[in-house]
């Protein structure tokens, strides 16, 4: 909240990992962030210029909201700064937020930011707990659980030696796929149990956060999914610590196959269509995390066949250069 958001243009905007919304004095909304559309399932081209209060979030006229912004649009109020915790009552649920207003010095206008705060109460810890006696692991709920060491993963690629890279692409993806929808089954079953609503209904980056968490828990890293270029029909990934790139293998290929069938079948799930996967870098490095695209296939294939000079080809050049990685080319 200390940093100028006045200035940022839309494209910037969008790109926030909170949501961003420039209210004139009166309410009326000057912008609206793609993270604040995706939270309240708004279009923002069908939100702008519209009364915040009366007519985009009703459930904000009150003392605790408006009452607020009116003070300190008017001044009234001293800090540069205000932030407070409020619940949103959206037609598809709640969502705690912590609320921030920014003072904006473009026409007094001022910037609410809107930082979800997570309420879901989903298993984002293992809490792994051993019995020696019985030789076993098991989880909070008493699942059993299987650690697997590096000696596993460099097995699984002994496996399918001796195919060419895109056979083994293939194979090792439709794994991931087939462990990504049990993995994404018992998620989904646990949220239904528990919050009788299901990943789908839940705000998108909770969703993806529950997911991230279920690959943590069996020590498979961790992952954010950036939305900015969805409009291109592409979502990108950027997953970290994978064991996959760990694994100290005799080909320097990319070797998180698996993982991109993971993605591809999260996000098949959450979006209701058919995606596919592929990994554009693959990082040894603990701050380099490994990075992939997903869409539908044909989009994804155009993605890698792109021309020179095209956006797609510059697009990847991108991702390739915004760190170091370990291996040419992609999966």
């Amino acid at each position: 909240m200390t940093q100028d958001l006045s200035h940022l243009a839309t494209s910037d905007i969008d790109g926030l990992p909170f949501g961003y919304i420039a209210l004139a004095p009166d309410g009326t909304v000057r912008k609206y962030n793609r993270y604040e559309a995706d939270l309240a399932r708004k279009d923002p081209q069908d939100v702008l210029g519209k009364n915040f209060f009366r007519e985009v979030a009703p459930c904000t006229q009150v003392r605790e909201f408006e009452g607020r912004f009116h003070a300190f649009a008017s001044g009234h109020a001293e800090p540069s700064t205000l932030s407070f915790d409020f619940e949103f009552r959206f037609r598809h649920g709640t969502q705690k937020v912590r609320i921030g207003f920014v003072r904006s010095p473009l026409e007094r206008e001022v910037i609410v930011t809107v930082n979800r705060l997570r309420t879901a109460g989903l298993p984002f810890e293992a809490r792994l707990a051993h019995d020696p006696v019985q030789g076993r692991w098991h989880d909070a709920a008493g699942a059993p659980v299987v650690p697997l060491g590096l000696e596993f993963f460099t097995a699984l690629d002994e496996l399918v030696a001796g195919r060419s890279q895109q056979e083994r692409r293939d194979i090792l993806h439709r794994l991931g796929r087939a462990w990504g929808r049990r993995k994404v089954e018992e998620l989904e079953s646990f949220v239904q149990k528990r919050h009788e609503r299901t990943l789908r209904e839940v705000e998108l980056h909770v969703a993806l956060e529950s997911l991230s968490g279920s690959l943590g828990l069996v020590g498979l890293g961790s992952f954010e999914v950036q939305l900015d270029y969805r409009d291109r029909g592409l979502l990108l990934i950027n997953h970290h610590h994978s064991p996959f790139a760990a694994t100290p293998l005799e080909h320097d290929e990319p070797r998180c196959a698996v993982l991109a069938g993971l993605h591809a079948a999260f996000l098949s799930h959450l979006s209701g269509r058919e995606l596919v996967a592929r990994e554009v870098s693959c990082s040894r490095r603990d701050d380099t995390p490994c990075r992939f695209v997903a869409g539908v296939e044909t989009r994804v294939e155009r993605f890698f066949d792109a021309e020179p000079g095209s956006t797609d080809a510059d697009l990847r050049a991108g991702l390739l250069d915004a760190g170091v990685t370990d291996a040419p080319g992609s999966a």
